[in-house]
């Protein structure tokens, strides 16, 4: 509580998804464990999982072994404005014609709510993906990184990753299983820091969101 006896106002907003043993993982991966040891009043504690859970970051490394990996990944890349667009509902592949009409990329960052995964939803075919087009005309105008609230740029059932590839081939990084609900379309500041684990191609993020005030920024 401040001095005033109101709450203090969030200048941040989380937009990770919470890490328990009950996170969905996809097929085949390493589930999350947390493992605790106490020792009087000390607490020690070891997780184990796959870097793609959760919230996490991807690098050009995941779709190609020599590609530039997670800490390889400029900071300045990972912190700044951003935008967040609203993808039309019920969409399953989000194209061009599933943004706001004549909606051009304001920042260097842009991250796609589609409200197709809740937090409590489990990893199957039910969430909404990218046509590799739309990420290649992002990428012809400047868009660095690429968000998007659901556990995978490409369907569940894509076996070709055109989306994937896509990102990889023009240098991109992307932000997967964003928490986007309730989030308003527009100009944000976002930072979303991955561990810099030498050698891995992705890691778990704890990203956020400050609304921008007017006046303060544009494309960086």
């Amino acid at each position: 509580m401040s001095d005033t006896g109101k709450p203090p106002v969030e200048l941040w907003r989380d937009i990770s998804r919470p890490l328990s043993a009950a996170t969905p993982v996809w097929p085949g991966d390493r589930a999350f464990s947390l493992e605790l040891r106490r020792d009087g009043e000390w607490t020690n504690s070891a997780i184990a999982t796959t870097c793609h859970v959760g919230t996490h970051l991807d690098t050009p490394r995941h779709v190609d072994r020599a590609a530039p990996g997670l800490d390889e990944v400029s900071i300045d890349q990972l912190i700044g404005p951003a935008e967040v667009v609203r993808a039309a509902p019920g969409a399953a592949m989000i194209g061009r014609a599933d943004l706001p009409e004549g909606w051009l990329p304001f920042a260097a960052r842009v991250l796609f709510r589609t409200d197709s995964y809740p937090l409590d939803a489990p990893l199957d075919s039910g969430f909404a993906a990218l046509d590799s087009e739309l990420v290649e005309w992002l990428a012809e105008r400047g868009v660095e990184v690429i968000g998007i609230d659901t556990p995978s740029v490409d369907p569940f059932d894509s076996t070709a990753h055109p989306a994937h590839r896509a990102l990889a081939r023009h240098g991109l990084v992307w932000l997967e299983n964003l928490l986007l609900a309730g989030v308003e379309p527009g100009l944000y500041v976002l930072a979303a820091l991955p561990l810099a684990v030498v050698g891995a191609e992705a890691a778990p993020v704890r990203a956020a969101l400050r609304p921008v005030t007017p006046g303060s920024g544009g494309r960086q």
